[in-house]
Order: C-alpha cells, then structure tokens, then sequence
C-alpha cells in the first residue's frame, strides 16, 4: 500500500487524467487542418496539432522548473526588502 501511495501522488493522477483527456480530444478531433507559419502553410490532421502543441507546452514547462520561479520570487524579494530598508534610511535622515 505505501509503494502505491509513493507512485500515485495527487499531482501524478492528475497529469495522467489530463493525459488521457487530451488524448480523447484529440483523437475527436480528426479533420485536417492547414497551419500557418511564416512563410509557408502545411495541411495536417488537428490531431497532430493539439497534440504536438500539448507535448510542446509539457517541454516548455518542464525547462522553466518551478525551482527556477521559486529562485526569481526570492531575488526579486530580497531587491525589494533592499529598496524598502533605503527608504526607510531616506525617511528617517529627513
């Protein structure tokens, strides 16, 4: 029960059901589509649009980390404690 408990965390379930939501989604959907881009189009199924666009917005996500927002949150926190401290020096020299 502990080695479940270990492999289906809250946030592991979840990624599977939108996993598996998506995947329905896409498979609903199989006309073709003509995509765009810049200087050319290319006609492909919107299947392979929602999901190439699915897995391109995973890749994103896992490149920023969350540690890496947790570690901008803190510089600019501590810049901002740094502003706050001279003003209040600014303030009280007045």
């Amino acid at each position: 029960m502990d080695t479940l408990k270990k492999i289906a965390t809250p946030k592991r379930v979840i990624a599977l059901i939108i996993l598996i939501l998506i995947t329905i989604f896409a498979f609903q959907n199989m006309n073709s589509v003509e995509l765009m881009i810049i200087f050319f189009s290319v006609k492909l199924p919107l299947l392979f649009l929602i999901l190439g666009v699915f897995f391109l917005g995973i890749f994103t996500g896992w490149s920023i980390k969350r540690n890496d927002v947790k570690k901008i949150v803190a510089d600019v926190q501590s810049e901002t404690q740094k502003e706050i401290s001279n003003l209040q020096k600014q303030l009280k020299e007045k």
